[in-house]
């Protein structure tokens, strides 16, 4: 039996990310119809070094990073380390979060950002 190769997925990276703010920002990218794979990270690091290290393991280049704080970040591959897309600070609330997902599934998607 041949073995089903995995859907291309944006890279969802984090570094003991509080649950809620991993399961919305699943949630948004998967509202838009783009699946995505978590991977914890094995180092601390901050929300943008994060994403930008899961848009390069990303087949789809795109990846979203979160913090043990709970800082998003939404990063394409071919932006600089420092310069992702979309930044959120800790402290955010569930609709910015799917809003996160979200951004980085219509990166991948090439559909305007609302």
């Amino acid at each position: 039996m041949k073995e089903r190769p995995e859907p291309p997925t944006i890279v969802v990276r984090h570094g003991g990310a509080p649950g809620p703010v991993l399961r919305e920002v699943c949630a948004g990218a998967e509202e838009e119809g783009v699946p995505t794979r978590v991977e914890p990270s094995g180092t601390p690091a901050d929300a943008p070094a994060l994403a930008h290290a899961a848009a390069l393991a990303s087949p789809l280049e795109v990846g979203v990073g979160i913090d043990g704080d709970g800082a998003v970040a939404v990063h394409h591959a071919s932006l600089p380390p420092g310069a992702p897309a979309l930044a959120l600070p800790a402290g955010g609330d569930p609709p910015g979060w799917r809003r996160a997902g979200a951004v980085a599934a219509r990166i991948v998607t090439g559909l305007p950002i609302a």
